[in-house]
């Protein structure tokens, strides 16, 4: 699940629905971006750094993750409030 957001960034949702973790990968580049992203994990409200050309991570069973996605270029004063 993506969603554009009013700031420029994309909202990004992970979801296991099965009875195991699930190890999940989301390219850039399917997303539409170019180049190294900043990404946020928005439940934990923790910066997770410049990534290259994906995010990978392990989802819980029946959980998820929800990120928020924007260009490493992007050092507005912005960059430490969330979207809800």
């Amino acid at each position: 699940m993506v969603k554009d957001q009013v700031d420029g960034s994309k909202a990004v949702g992970l979801f296991s629905r099965g009875p195991v973790a699930t190890r999940m990968r989301i390219a850039w580049a399917d997303l539409g971006l170019q180049g190294p992203q900043r990404v946020r994990d928005l439940r934990r409200q923790k910066d997770l750094g410049v990534l290259g050309r994906s995010f990978e991570a392990d989802v819980p069973r029946r959980g998820g993750v929800l990120l928020r996605v924007r260009p490493q270029s992007d050092l507005g004063s912005r960059s430490g409030q969330t979207t809800g």
